[in-house]
Formats: C-alpha cells, sequence, structure tokens
C-alpha cells in the first residue's frame, strides 16, 4: 500500500513540475497524471494481481503520458 502511495505521490509532483517547466497550467497536468495512474494501475491489478508490479507498470505508463504532453507543447 505504501508503494503505491509513494509512487502515486511522485507522478502528481512530477507532472506538476514538468508542467511549470514547459509554461503549463500545472494542476490540468497533475490532473491528467492522477487519471493516468488511476487507470494503468487499475488495469495492471486486474490483469497481474501483484501489488508492487502493477504501480511500476502504472509508473511507466505516466512517463509515456508525459512524454506525449511535453510533445504535444512544443
Amino acid at each position: 500500500m505504501l508503494v503505491i502511495i509513494i509512487c502515486f505521490i511522485a507522478i502528481m509532483v512530477f507532472f506538476f513540475q514538468s508542467a511549470k517547466q514547459n509554461n503549463e497550467n500545472g494542476f490540468k497536468w497533475a490532473f491528467i497524471g492522477f487519471i493516468g495512474f488511476t487507470l494503468s494501475f487499475a488495469i495492471a491489478i486486474m490483469l497481474i494481481g501483484e501489488t508492487f508490479i502493477a504501480a511500476g507498470i502504472a509508473t511507466v505508463a505516466c512517463l509515456f503520458v508525459r512524454a506525449q504532453l511535453i510533445a504535444t507543447t512544443e
């Protein structure tokens, strides 16, 4: 449970800071990170059933979402 919370908070802060570096709305990006992490974690936990692996998969999926957001700002 602690792993999920730590990954979740790290993703939210990471998305917010990335938005500020790209002169975008940080809360909007943090909300996108929230939705992305929640959905990818839910799908991974349903398919795999292991909490630690599902949190890792959700984190990696959010990094791809962040890369896509950065690509659309340029």
